[in-house]
């Protein structure tokens, strides 16, 4: 795919992303991250702009992780079932 410009919004920054993915894709994206950066922000009103955006980031990250292993173990577990129960 060609590489195109996109423009989002995050906590009032514009940012501009050079991408190949959909310019839907990117938006939803960046919704999704302003509302984590929210969610956080209302538990945390303390904090400043930066350190909310590091814990928003460990909280997506470490939810990605978990998903992976979660994913993981459901391949495995379709392996084991397919070497049980061959088509």
């Amino acid at each position: 795919m060609e590489k195109k410009s996109v423009t989002v919004t995050i906590k009032g920054h514009e940012y501009t992303i050079i991408t190949d993915s959909d310019e839907e894709h990117v938006k939803a994206v960046a919704n999704f991250v302003n509302e984590q950066l929210d969610f956080l922000g209302r538990k945390l009103q303390t904090v400043s702009t930066i350190n909310l955006m590091v814990l928003t980031l460990m909280n997506v990250a470490s939810d990605y992780l978990q998903l992976q292993l979660e994913l993981n173990s459901m391949v495995e577990r379709l392996e084991e079932l397919n070497r049980k129960f061959p088509a």
